[in-house]
């Protein structure tokens, strides 16, 4: 059962809907694939993968190298840097 709901999540399908037709609740689905080590969509980055994405930035990686080794997009890397306080790079590398 929950390979087969985790194969749908990945293939894009909405938790409701898995859940719905599994009988069990969006909350209890969403718990069990997190317990798989499934990263949800839309969950936010925990303390330390922010800590992590300070770290690959502050090393040289560009916003979406580090989102792609995270599991995020380019953009939230880039909200969650700044609002860690780091400076950010100009598109060519330099400090801005």
């Amino acid at each position: 059962m929950l390979d087969e709901a985790e194969r749908r999540y990945k293939c894009g399908e909405i938790l409701r809907v898995i859940a719905d037709d599994l009988g069990v609740s969006r909350q209890r689905l969403a718990d069990r694939l997190r317990d798989r080590g499934v990263r949800l969509r839309r969950e936010k980055p925990s303390s330390g993968e922010v800590l992590e994405m300070c770290r690959r930035y502050e090393q040289g990686e560009s916003l979406a190298r580090v989102g792609e080794r995270l599991g995020f997009n380019a953009s939230t890397v880039r909200t969650n840097l700044l609002r860690a306080g780091v400076s950010l790079r100009d598109p060519h590398g330099r400090e801005r």
